[in-house]
């Protein structure tokens, strides 16, 4: 006889960046990171950025998005990690690669580099502000609508 089980729906994780200058100390961006990383469990990575070293482009895209907030003090951008346009990636880089990949050759610095280009894609943000409570505040409300289905 089979059963069906309910299924336990998939919690949607967020991932969080900290763009600060090189004068930020570890202590603040350890609790900015504790903050938001606690406020409602669904935080599934965070990054400490130094912005004048981040990828220009990328900040451009940001700064396009989100014209309000000032990218000369530190800010936050929140992405949704998206599993499935990683997994899309993953293969389409498998698929050029066969060979790599039978032989179990593909370093797992190329499959990070996959996850980090999705998660932390400017063009995907959800959210980008220099307010911590701001983005505290989506982050709680998220977890609200995300655990309703």
């Amino acid at each position: 006889m089979f059963f069906n089980k309910k299924e336990k729906p998939i919690q949607v994780l967020y991932n969080v960046e900290l763009f600060t200058n090189k004068s930020t100390d570890d202590d603040t961006l350890q609790a900015w990171t504790d903050q938001l990383m606690d406020a409602a469990e669904n935080v599934g990575t965070a990054e400490w950025i130094i912005a004048e070293e981040y990828n220009p482009r990328q900040l451009e895209i940001l700064k396009e998005r989100f014209p309000t907030v000032d990218q000369q003090q530190p800010f936050f951008q929140i992405n949704e990690i998206d599993y499935t346009a990683i997994q899309e990636e993953v293969e389409k880089m498998e698929s050029t690669q066969k060979w790599r990949k039978f032989f179990k050759l593909i370093p797992l610095g190329v499959y990070l580099d996959i996850e980090d280009r999705i998660v932390t894609d400017a063009s995907r943000a959800l959210l980008c502000t220099n307010d911590l409570d701001e983005a505290e505040r989506f982050l709680v409300e998220h977890a609200k609508i995300d655990n309703l289905g």
